[in-house]
């Protein structure tokens, strides 16, 4: 099993990866929900992390609030990527949504184009799209060959456990074309609890480990 750390420092980095983390989130901000970090954080990060044979992978959001992008939002994340990937990323990280809170297909699959070979993973954003049109954005993004999606499994402010009968709806509409990874809530005290309820192959969190 994978367990996805969320840092915002170096010193965090080394934290999680001491304590057995087998991949690290890096984002900045953490407080509004994480924004995309410094390149030099991003380039001592990836070289701590492949040191130690830990994946990292890179948040990209250009400031906090809602997930509609404009237009100069939208070209500070395509420069981030074009920036970062030179520093050998494992994953790039990000989620756009349109004003009626559906996927915003056509952001997604340039900034998909622009990370070239490095696999993208749809983050928290989905959890904003109304549940009746999570299966459909669930195909979009095997459509677009996301590697990953990560998901509270309902509102932010839901309780994880409370979510699992959704969760296990998502694992069973992927069929195995992209992972499906909970957060939110997750910590090392309740992870087992989760993992008795349904065996996830990924997991993530701030306290994970």
């Amino acid at each position: 099993m994978i367990k996805e750390a969320v840092v915002e420092t170096i010193q965090q980095v080394e934290q999680a990866i001491s304590n057995g983390a087998n991949r690290i989130e890096l984002c900045d901000n953490l407080t509004v929900g994480g924004t995309t970090p410094s390149v030099g954080m991003v380039e001592i990060a990836t070289e701590i992390c492949h040191a130690n044979r830990v994946e990292i992978a890179i948040m990209i959001r250009p400031r906090g609030g809602d997930y509609v992008y404009n237009l100069y939002d939208f070209e500070i994340m395509q420069r981030d990527i074009k920036t970062l990937k030179q520093f050998n990323v494992d994953y790039f990280v990000f989620g756009c949504l349109t004003q009626d809170s559906v996927l915003n297909e056509w952001q997604m699959k340039t900034l998909k184009q622009i990370a070239d070979s490095i696999p993208v993973v749809c983050h928290m954003a989905f959890d904003e799209i109304h549940e009746h049109g999570q299966i459909k954005a669930l195909h979009q993004l095997i459509d677009l060959k996301f590697t990953r999606l990560l998901t509270h499994g309902g509102p932010s402010d839901t309780d994880i456990f409370d979510n699992l009968n959704h969760l296990g709806k998502l694992v069973v509409n992927s069929g195995g074309n992209i992972e499906i990874m909970p957060g939110g809530g997750l910590n090392k005290d309740n992870l087992q609890e989760l993992l008795e309820s349904f065996p996830f192959q990924e997991v993530h969190g701030t306290k994970i480990v």
